[in-house]
C-alpha cells in the first residue's frame, strides 16, 4: 500500500474512533435520559396516587361531619318504640346511585340503601355484608358515638366509608355511609387538575426522549454520511480484489493455459466420473523431441478448446482428455494443431463401455 493510502486509511481510523467515541457518549446520555424517564413516571404515578389519597381523605373527612349530623339529628329523637325510632331515621337517610347508607342492629343489617336491598339483605348479618378484609377492619374499627372513616374495597368497586356505633334504649347500632371511589375521582375539577398533570409530566418526558433521540441520530447521521464516503473506495478495492482473484482462478483452471502431471489424471477422472461425463475422447501423444513437445503445447493454447484437459507423460509423451467429444470431433481438433502423426492411443470412451477412470487406468499402466 502506497504512503498516501496509508496515511488516508490513519486519517480514516483515528476520525471513525471520534465518531464511536461521540456515539458512545450520546448513548449514555440516551440510555441515563431513559432511566430519569423511568423515573420520573414512577415518581408521577406515585405523587399521583399520593394527590389521590389527599383528595379521598379530604372528602372523607367531609363525609364524616354529614355523619355526624344525621348522628346529631338521631340524639335529638324523643324516646319510642324500637319500630318508630327505626323509621324516624331511615327516612333520614338519602340513597342515591353513587353512595348508600347502611343501618344495623347489633349484628343483624336493618337497612341497606333502599327498601328493594333492604329486603335482599334480609336476615343478613353484619359479618357478611362487609364480607372483605378492608370492610370487616373497617366495622372492627368503629366506636361508640365517634365517627371514623376508611377507603375499603367490596363488589370490586372501592368505597369512602364512613360509620359510627350509638346506643339507643339500651341497644347498640351500626350506621354507615359508603361513597362509591369514582364519584369523587370523577368530579369536573379533580379531574380536570389529574388530567393537567399526567398531560404535564408526559410531555416533559416526551420532550426529553426527542431531545436524545436527535443527539443520537445526528450522530448516526454523521457516521452514515462519513461511512458512505468510505463504503465507496472500500466497494471498489473489493470489486478490484475480487476480479484479481477471479482471473487467478480462471487462470488456476484455464485448461488451455495448465498443463497437468500424469500423477492428477486418476483425481481428475474421478471427478469427471462423478459428474456422469461420459462422452470423452482419451488421446496418448508421442513426440520425437522435447522441443516438439513444447511447440505442441503452445500452440494448443489458441487452437484447443477449454474442454481438452492436458497431461504430462514425460519429456515427449502428452495425454489429452478430451470432454464431450466424439472421436471424429478429437480427430479433426488433433488434426488442425498438427500432431495427427504423433497419435500413439486414441479411444472414445463411451463406444468402449468404460468409465474415464477405468480408460485412463488402463492408458497410464502402457508404454506408448
Amino acid at each position: 500500500m502506497k504512503k498516501k493510502e496509508l496515511r488516508q486509511t490513519a486519517e480514516w481510523q483515528n476520525k471513525k474512533t471520534d465518531i464511536r467515541k461521540l456515539e458512545r457518549k450520546f448513548r449514555n446520555i440516551l440510555i441515563l435520559t431513559l432511566v430519569v424517564v423511568a423515573a420520573m413516571s414512577a415518581m408521577g404515578h406515585y405523587l399521583m396516587k399520593r394527590y389521590t389519597t389527599t383528595i379521598m381523605n379530604v372528602y372523607a373527612t367531609q363525609q364524616d361531619n354529614y355523619v355526624q349530623l344525621v348522628l346529631d339529628q338521631i340524639n335529638l329523637q324523643e324516646n319510642g318504640t324500637e319500630e318508630s325510632i327505626i323509621s324516624d331515621i331511615i327516612e333520614t337517610l338519602d340513597s342515591g346511585n353513587t353512595h348508600y347508607w347502611t343501618l344495623s342492629k347489633e349484628e343483624n343489617i336493618l337497612f341497606v340503601k333502599n327498601v328493594t336491598e333492604t329486603d335482599r339483605y334480609q336476615g343478613t348479618s353484619l359479618d357478611k355484608f362487609y364480607d372483605t378484609s378492608s370492610a370487616d377492619e373497617f366495622v372492627k374499627s368503629l366506636r361508640l358515638n365517634h365517627v371514623t372513616h376508611e377507603l375499603i374495597k367490596m363488589d370490586g368497586s372501592r368505597y369512602v366509608a364512613s360509620g359510627v356505633i350509638f346506643s339507643y334504649n339500651d341497644t347498640q347500632y351500626t350506621l354507615c355511609l359508603l361513597t362509591d371511589e369514582t364519584v369523587i375521582l370523577d368530579n369536573n375539577e379533580f379531574l380536570s387538575t389529574r388530567i393537567s398533570m399526567y398531560i404535564y409530566v408526559i410531555i416533559i418526558m416526551v420532550l426529553m426522549l426527542l431531545v436524545a433521540m436527535g443527539a443520537e441520530m445526528t450522530v448516526k447521521k454523521r457516521e452514515l454520511d462519513n461511512n458512505l464516503l468510505h463504503s465507496r473506495l472500500e466497494i471498489q478495492n473489493q470489486h478490484i480484489e475480487r476480479l484479481e482473484r477471479e482471473a487467478k482462478e480462471r487462470d488456476a483452471y484455464d485448461t488451455r493455459l495448465n498443463l497437468y502431471q500424469e500423477a492428477v489424471l486418476p483425481a481428475f477422472a474421478r471427478k469427471l466420473d462423478e459428474k456422469n461425463v461420459d462422452q470423452a475422447v482419451l488421446a496418448v501423444l508421442r513426440f520425437a523431441t522435447e522441443a516438439d513437445t513444447k511447440q505442441f503445447l503452445a500452440d494448443s493454447m489458441t487452437k484447443l478448446d477449454d474442454e481438452i484437459l492436458r497431461f504430462k507423460k514425460d519429456d515427449t509423451g502428452i495425454i489429452l482428455l478430451m470432454c464431450h467429444y466424439t472421436y471424429e470431433m478429437a480427430w479433426r481438433v488433433i488434426h488442425n494443431v498438427g500432431a495427427v502423426d504423433q497419435i500413439r492411443h486414441m479411444e472414445d470412451i463411451k463406444e468402449s463401455k468404460k468409465t474415464i477412470t477405468e480408460a485412463c487406468a488402463e492408458a497410464e499402466e502402457k508404454e506408448w
